[in-house]
């Protein structure tokens, strides 16, 4: 595979492969109302066209993961329900393998009092991030139509795919996995290039669209990774694992932390779970720890959470590399909070 030097040297015609990339399966007459319980966000409205962030928590409001949760119809177009109303295909999460081991877990654990299948089929798909260009001369020979909002998917019997909502357009494509080497040879055929999965974690926190690994499991409540920001969070809905604390964090301005995204016109070495350190007048005192990272041969990003009061003028460094001083990048969007009362009527 391709390596990438920094982002702006990104091609026009480029795919990426994800390998470290994770996909649970859903699949029973309960599956629905099951992971409706479960994760942040309506499950029970979600319809086959559309692909939602969302956080799954212990009983504590801690995160286990953050994915994208959306359905697959296996090529259905009777808006994927049954004549009884049920939504009649499966549902996936898509995260990556080390957060998603222990949603995989968890959800095994309580849904066996649930009519419901859930199973890792990471082996069954391959998942490919594709830049926009390349993505509209090659999915037409997947699927009848490209999806043309963010987050919104389209589905064949071959897999299927969603646009993303990226700063950089691309379309997000999980085909099954016997075809996925025919697929990696049209990249090749149209002289695109294919990267490796740091090049995607990259795009993704250009973004400031978060993800947790193995350090970052149940140390943080949603909203401290900006989780409602991406519209990641159904505050609107009833009762799901860690709602109570949730809900308490918003509804009482509990939350004083958020991510943040840096970008080092350099190459170094770092790890989720590094100490980042903010500089108060001639001393540096300890601001937050690294929850996602991307090193390119000459550039690194990684996200952090920070104090939510953070500002683009204030200078941070990592505490075990301290030569190495970065400023957070502006967010895409708001984290300002509107002042809200908890609704009633749950969902």
């Amino acid at each position: 595979m391709t390596a990438l030097t920094t982002l702006s040297d990104l091609p026009s015609h480029y795919a990426i492969k994800l390998n470290d990339n994770m996909l649970i399966k859903l699949e029973g007459e309960q599956a629905d109302s099951y992971l409706h319980g479960q994760v942040t966000v309506n499950i029970n409205a979600l319809d086959e066209n559309t692909v939602r962030h969302c956080a799954h928590c212990d009983n504590k409001g801690k995160t286990w993961s953050i994915s994208f949760v959306g359905r697959h119809d296996n090529g259905r177009h009777d808006n994927g329900r049954q004549e009884n109303g049920r939504h009649g295909n499966a549902i996936f999460m898509l995260t990556n393998k080390d957060s998603g081991a222990h949603s995989l877990a968890q959800l095994n654990k309580y849904g066996v009092f649930s009519k419901v299948d859930i199973t890792d089929e990471s082996n069954q798909y391959t998942q490919f991030f594709l830049g926009e260009n390349l993505g509209q001369m090659l999915l037409s020979s997947y699927f009848d139509t490209l999806p043309s909002e963010p987050l919104t998917s389209v589905h064949s019997d071959v897999g299927w795919v969603f646009k993303s909502d990226t700063q950089r357009a691309g379309y997000y494509v999980v085909l099954n996995s016997e075809r996925a080497p025919e697929f990696e040879q049209k990249v090749k055929d149209t002289n695109g290039s294919i990267f490796e999965q740091n090049v995607y974690d990259a795009i993704m926190i250009e973004s400031a669209i978060p993800s947790i690994e193995e350090t970052g499991v149940s140390e943080y409540v949603p909203q401290m990774m900006n989780v409602q920001a991406l519209n990641g969070i159904d505050f609107d809905k009833g009762c799901y694992m860690g709602q109570e604390v949730v809900a308490r964090t918003r509804f009482l301005g509990k939350n004083k932390r958020a991510a943040y995204s840096f970008s080092v016109p350099k190459a170094f070495h770092i790890n989720t779970g590094d100490t980042l350190e903010k500089q108060l007048g001639e001393n540096w005192r300890r601001a937050g720890m690294v929850i996602r990272k991307a090193e390119l041969s000459e550039e690194t990003w990684f996200m952090a959470v920070l104090s939510n009061d953070t500002t683009e003028q204030d200078i941070h460094r990592l505490a075990d590399q301290v030569e190495i001083t970065c400023y957070p990048s502006p967010l895409p969007y708001s984290i300002e909070q509107a002042k809200s009362s908890l609704v009633k009527n749950r969902k």
